[in-house]
């Protein structure tokens, strides 16, 4: 029988919709799911600081809620993944509590330092010097401290995550620069293992190591799919050049991550000129709509930045003037559709980063509460693998010799693009 498990709407892998980057696990981690991984999270799980915390803390739940300790087989482990989550605290003292013990304190000095310059109320004439608005300062930190010793002001955040040993991957909603180097430090400190974050770049590599292609990675550069942009004063006119140098990625850990962003251009493409149609290895057919959103990004660092909402942006007026300009797809929204299945998303390219991930109910009613969970880890792994094919496809093309027609095509088409159909641009 299940173990007893509440929905929270926190926990995107479990109801909801799925937000997630891919993180790829290096080092001695556990090959397989056992008794002693389960035991590993127990024993990771946070123990708050009794008095006054130095530091974000973190540590383990089985993901429920922040004080879900459970780690049971049969509450964590799906399908051959393990769920859990991640609990991160932290002290923050608001700024409006600081400023008013301040004031407090120094309207406390005033009065002890009143003399005969004050007015009725004891209120000295002159304002507070250094040292005594030092002292109040110092008061007024003694206050919060004393506060934040006795558990005011702590939150708290989980962050899910699904582990699939089998390929040392893991899907989590850690987004942010602070919540991953939560997550890489602790799950280093209770598996021994690195956890690095995969962007398209680190991606790339990763796939044409596999493929036994990487020697050409190091010398790729970004692709001019138009003309470079005029520029709009004389400071971008001694920088814009052939190529574009595409800002965000070069101003990123991983200069290769456009690599991303063009293989977003690429299935836009196959969505207009091959229906968006793909047969994928395990014999399915797949298909592919730029659906709802599409946010651009002038690659020379021209043309700034333009985001559309709503039915077919990609038969814009306004996305094709866009990338006639110079703009790249930063973010797309997709459907994607394989005859039984149907979700939609957002994929940003250059991260490599799934958004609003909407899970389709099965057709027939789940067994349990836990088979429920484990088809919808299975559903996101589903589409994950399947971005992760259509990217190895698109790399076989861009490190072949076949790209230099395919880069013609995509210019062609780029050209090509003129509809009198209007969007609404934000």
């Amino acid at each position: 029988m299940d173990a007893p498990w509440h929905h929270n709407s926190r926990m995107p892998f479990i109801r909801g919709n799925v937000t997630y980057a891919r993180f790829r696990i290096g080092g001695d981690a556990p090959a397989r799911i056992d008794q002693s991984l389960l035991d590993a999270f127990a024993s990771g799980r946070l123990v708050p600081t009794v008095g006054v915390p130095t530091d974000v803390e973190t540590g383990w739940t089985a993901g429920e809620h922040i004080l879900d300790h459970d780690f049971a087989w049969d509450r964590c482990v799906f399908d051959g993944r393990v769920h859990a989550a991640m609990r991160m605290d932290a002290v923050r003292v608001p700024g409006e509590i600081r400023a008013a013990y301040v004031a407090q304190e120094q309207t406390a000095l005033r009065k002890a330092m009143a003399d005969r310059g004050g007015d009725a109320a004891g209120m000295p004439a002159k304002p507070l010097g250094r040292n005594a608005k030092r002292e109040a300062k110092e008061a007024a930190e003694r206050r919060w401290l004393e506060e934040v010793a006795d558990g005011r002001y702590r939150s708290s955040k989980l962050v899910p995550m699904v582990w699939d040993p089998a390929t040392a991957t893991i899907l989590a909603p850690a987004t942010s620069e602070k919540v991953f180097d939560a997550l890489r430090d602790l799950f280093q400190a209770t598996f021994g293992a690195r956890l690095q974050a995969q962007s398209a770049g680190g991606l790339a590599l990763d796939l044409l190591i596999a493929k036994g292609i990487a020697s050409a990675f190091d010398d790729v550069m970004p692709d001019a799919f138009t003309a470079a942009p005029t520029p709009r004063n004389l400071e971008q006119s001694a920088e814009v050049g052939e190529r574009p140098d595409v800002p965000w990625a070069m101003a990123g850990p991983e200069p290769k991550d456009f690599l991303g962003n063009v293989f977003l251009l690429w299935l836009w493409w196959h969505t207009e000129a091959n229906e968006g149609l793909f047969d994928l290895e395990d014999g399915r057919s797949v298909s592919m709509m730029v659906d709802r959103s599409i946010d651009m990004e002038c690659a020379w660092g021209v043309t700034g930045r333009q985001s559309l909402r709503g039915d077919g942006p990609g038969r814009s007026a306004e996305v094709s003037k866009a990338l006639q300009q110079g703009k790249w797809p930063r973010k797309i929204g997709f459907t994607v559709a394989d005859g039984e299945a149907e979700w939609t998303f957002d994929l940003q390219g250059d991260l490599f980063r799934v958004g609003g991930l909407k899970i389709p109910r099965p057709e027939d009613r789940p067994g349990s509460e836990h088979e429920a969970i484990a088809q919808r880890i299975e559903s996101t792994f589903d589409v994950d693998g399947i971005l992760l094919e259509l990217y190895g496809r698109f790399l076989d093309e861009r490190f072949s010799g076949t790209w230099n027609s395919r880069r013609g095509e995509l210019r062609e088409w780029i050209a090509g693009k003129n509809t009198a159909r209007v969007m609404a641009t934000v």
